[in-house]
């Protein structure tokens, strides 16, 4: 045992040392990785020491019973693991058992030699890719005190990791969602020593709008007693939609009753949304992003801040808003959240867009906004307006059975009122690119991990001379789903969407969200 110990640490030198050469840049964990294989008569056995700082992790029993577990060794603690080897093979028995020194360390283990990538797979062993430059999303199972640097060295290696509200957060663990080549996986492994085990990542919406549809209240309640809500003087986002419908658990301790106003009192500030609810879905996203993480991990969430809403599109029964009017509404739903709370610190969120006009050219509307983002609305030199932070959605590419008719994003300008200057206007990108649903097992994505969303507009056939550069910052929206003859496109997958709340809290409380805006106006 001892002759193969010196051989996996000579063996697992040279592996670092090939592989961080690779990257100038790349600094080393401070240690090496071990297979060790226990003796198939052992048990579950804690063989990491805190007093040596070796760590353990990857524990697996294979399908010929055999078990296996990783052991970061620090390049400090090595001779220790060699002085206990040979005490235990060549030391003195001075033991009445007559067993040598340290046996109860030593005996369980059967055999070490170095670590591989597949000593950290804990998925399907068939499963892992082989190909060094195939790339699939893995869950990247993080020691919470090594995040910082794994993060770090994912982003030198080209890897993309999911945004901060797809990260898994356990007592002991912390789970990442990484898109990348396997050989860049094996890199980030042995360069951070921070890695515990691997999988490949799957979850998405679809496990909770499907799979556990019975068990969501369940889930539900458990988040909402995880969370720390925010104070009344929190800062807010402000939602000018179709209103909120309040009596979500994931949504009720941070709105007030009265902070869900409208600019028409006879509307309601209810959500009047059809199906799911654009305002409900917004305030979701808003508080908790995605909501599959928090939903899943088992971490306390401190919010900071809270949500008002301002319904500014009529419901049912009303007569629709004329198309001249929106931009006096916005200033109005505005005045409406500051008169309520003057003191409070908000964003406000327009997910409303014109579908019948681009935003080449300035309109009524986004220069509106544009006054009340630079608090010039009132032309009164002693009684000015606040400044304001206004954020707006780009517009959505329609969508279109035929996928051809949509696939030139360049084709789709972005809509009105996203052309103003002052505001900042939201696109999307995409990492959703791992379909789910039954009956779409050959179906493709149509964007790929980091690219455009499909559904996201843009300002390429704007002149450029007198308008802005658009948009300012993208965000995740969701991908569509490409038939296999590349002719067919689905939009709103479940799997490849977004996770929020639904304004249908006793029937269907969770919904899949996708685009940037999920209201137009004509």
């Amino acid at each position: 045992m001892a002759e193969e110990l010196r051989t996996a640490f000579n063996q697992a030198d040279q592996t670092q040392s090939a592989l961080v050469g690779e990257i100038p840049d790349l600094e080393g964990s401070g240690g090496i990785y071990l297979e060790v294989e226990l003796n198939r008569l052992t048990g579950a056995e804690i063989i990491e020491r805190k007093t040596e700082n070796t760590r353990q992790s990857a524990e697996k029993v294979l399908d010929d019973g055999t078990r296996t577990i990783a052991l970061f060794v620090p390049d400090d603690a090595r001779d220790v693991l060699e002085n206990i080897i040979s005490d235990y093979t060549e030391g003195e028995i001075t033991s009445r058992r007559g067993t040598p020194p340290l046996a109860g360390r030593v005996e369980p283990i059967e055999h070490i030699r170095e670590a591989r990538l597949r000593t950290f797979w804990r998925d399907d062993q068939d499963a892992l890719p082989t190909e060094p430059q195939e790339q699939i999303w893995w869950a990247l199972w993080c020691f919470p005190d090594s995040l910082e640097k794994v993060v770090a060295t994912a982003g030198t290696l080209g890897l993309q990791l999911g945004t901060n509200d797809t990260f898994l957060h356990f007592p002991e663990i912390i789970v990442v969602p990484a898109y990348g080549r396997v050989s860049s996986i094996e890199l980030l492994l042995f360069a951070t020593g921070g890695i515990a085990e691997l999988r490949r990542a799957t979850d998405n919406p679809l496990v909770f709008t499907q799979d556990l549809k019975d068990d969501i209240p369940a889930f539900i309640d458990d988040l909402a007693e995880r969370v720390t809500w925010p104070q009344a003087d929190a800062p807010a986002v402000c939602l000018l939609d179709t209103g909120v419908n309040r009596a979500h658990p994931l949504i009720e301790p941070a709105l007030s009753i009265d902070d869900l106003m409208s600019v028409n009192e006879a509307w309601g500030g209810d959500d009047h949304d059809g199906g799911p609810g654009h305002g409900t879905g917004m305030a979701g996203l808003s508080l908790h992003g995605d909501l599959v993480a928090p939903l899943a991990d088992q971490s306390n969430h401190i919010l900071a801040h809270r949500v008002e809403s301002v319904k500014i599109l009529p419901p049912n029964g009303f007569p629709p808003n004329e198309p001249h009017s929106y931009g006096p509404i916005t200033l109005s739903a505005i005045a409406k959240a500051e008169i309520q709370n003057p003191l409070r610190d908000r964003v406000f969120c327009m997910a409303v867009t014109n579908e019948n006009r681009s935003g080449a050219e300035n309109s009524a509307w986004s220069a509106s906004i544009d006054q009340a983002a630079a608090g010039a609305e009132l032309q009164d030199p002693d009684n000015l307006s606040p400044k304001r932070l206004i954020v707006v959605a780009a517009g959505n590419i329609p969508d279109n059975s035929n996928a051809a008719a949509i696939s030139d994003h360049d084709a789709f300008p972005m809509q009105d009122p996203s052309q103003a200057w002052n505001a900042l206007a939201i696109g999307g990108f995409t990492q959703k690119t791992a379909i789910a649903e039954q009956g779409y097992e050959d179906w493709t994505p149509s964007a790929a991990v980091g690219e455009a969303s499909p559904y996201s507009r843009n300002s390429i056939l704007w002149n450029s001379s007198k308008s802005a550069f658009k948009p300012d910052l993208v965000f995740e929206t969701g991908n569509r789903a490409i038939s296999p003859s590349g002719q067919e496109a689905v939009a709103g997958l479940d799997s490849i969407s977004l996770l929020t709340t639904s304004k249908e809290v006793d029937t269907n409380p969770l919904t899949g969200f996708w685009a940037t805006v999920r209201r137009q106006i004509i």
